[in-house]
């Protein structure tokens, strides 16, 4: 294993405790209840990019049942990570934008089992999805020829690119395939960036941003959908058993030409309009233009949006759009829904996890964890070790 890429068991402990392991050259070392057995069962994996320096990106996961966590260290910087389709404990980890790495990480051995790479000139989003069988991965990205976005579509097992489609739109973000395996449901956020540039915005005096439906074996447009504010750039999704599609929204405050509150979540269903949640004023207000991740509890129908800008976790019921609450948690960016708990587990950048009841939104305070050094990133994923 390359130094590049060692997993190391991490107690709750506080950072330059961390470091000074790190000075010492970790290793992998086994974390006690951790191995996978027939007779035990399945617990959680909380599962999220951890890091903010080049020496410590990587992933880092919790493990419901013993609270103790476990780390990767990759040396780039990841976004999004979702649940290989076929791959039982393996989890793919997208580079932030305008990175160009995604990397298969096997959790119960700490091992690289699988890499891809952009095309030269593209960059990544941060984000994908697999197909209905499981057997492609579609990625959002950049096409550094025409600047458009891009759907590219690679094969499950060997990552060996088998089509490219439009996103039909600018900086393509978040996708998500919608129930029955037939759409994506594609957030084009409307901003144009290249890999040369980073991560600045190119034309946010043109920008245009974009909720789009694709067929998922062609590529070809159904529909797409836009809200009022030019300047809002729909970033991240998630969609009901029902189809319903949630989304969040960071407005171009620079851009704007005007100092109105502007909805940042909303909601879509097939066939109908876009639905924006607007009240209550002040706690939008305290959202600072920003919205990161959005997660829909099937449970209680409702939808829970982080800002990580307004250290808020708001939450909206996705039927009759009523706002059902908020939660206050300094630096708050990732969430995911235990739905076997019926809770939402949201995450911050100080490496602290806190649960809410789905259901009454109230905090579960014995349930809290803290991983100083994990300085979790934007997103949460929930997936099972069995």
């Amino acid at each position: 294993m390359s130094s590049a890429n060692r997993v190391i068991d991490v107690p709750q402990i506080g950072r330059r405790q961390l470091l000074a392991r790190l000075g010492a050259g970790l290793c992998m070392a086994g974390i006690p209840g951790f191995a996978l057995s027939a007779a035990a069962p399945a617990n959680e994996l909380w599962v999220s990019a951890r890091g903010d320096s080049p020496e410590s990106f990587g992933l880092g996961w919790v493990d419901s049942a013993n609270r103790n966590g476990r780390e990767i260290f990759t040396g780039f910087r990841g976004h999004g990570v979702l649940q290989h389709a076929l791959h039982q404990i393996s989890m793919i980890f997208i580079s932030r934008r305008p990175g160009t790495r995604a990397l298969e990480l096997n959790l119960a051995t700490g091992e690289v089992v699988g890499e891809f790479r952009c095309k030269p000139g593209n960059h990544l989003f941060g984000h994908g999805c697999f197909s209905h069988d499981g057997r492609v991965l579609f990625t959002t990205e950049a096409n550094a020829k025409a600047d458009t976005g891009q759907i590219v579509v690679r094969d499950a097992e060997n990552y060996k690119v088998l089509e490219e489609w439009s996103s039909h739109g600018v900086g393509p973000h978040d996708m998500r395939l919608l129930p029955g395996g037939k759409t994506l449901v594609v957030a084009n956020g409307g901003i144009l960036t290249r890999t040369e540039s980073g991560r600045r915005p190119l034309n946010l005096a043109t920008m245009n941003s974009s909720l789009s439906y694709i067929d998922a074996t062609t590529g070809v447009l159904i529909d797409d959908y836009r809200v009022a504010e030019a300047k809002s750039s729909i970033r991240h999704l998630d969609v009901a058993l029902d189809g319903t599609v949630a989304f969040a929204i960071q407005l171009q405050r620079e851009a704007a030409a005007h100092n109105l509150t502007v909805p940042l979540a909303g909601v879509h269903r097939a066939g109908e309009g876009i639905t924006l949640f607007d009240t209550p004023g002040p706690v939008v207000d305290r959202l600072r233009d920003y919205v990161g991740s959005v997660a829909i509890c099937e449970a209680s129908r409702v939808a829970g949006f982080t800002s990580p800008k307004g250290s808020l976790a708001v939450f909206w019921n996705i039927d009759s759009g009523e706002f059902a609450g908020y939660h206050r948690f300094r630096d708050v960016s990732g969430i995911a829904v235990r739905p076997t708990h019926n809770a939402f587990l949201l995450s911050n950048s100080f490496g602290e996890l806190r649960e809410l009841n789905a259901i009454t939104l109230q905090e579960r305070r014995e349930k809290r964890v803290s991983f100083p050094g994990f300085r979790f990133d934007n997103h949460l994923t929930i997936t099972r070790n069995g």
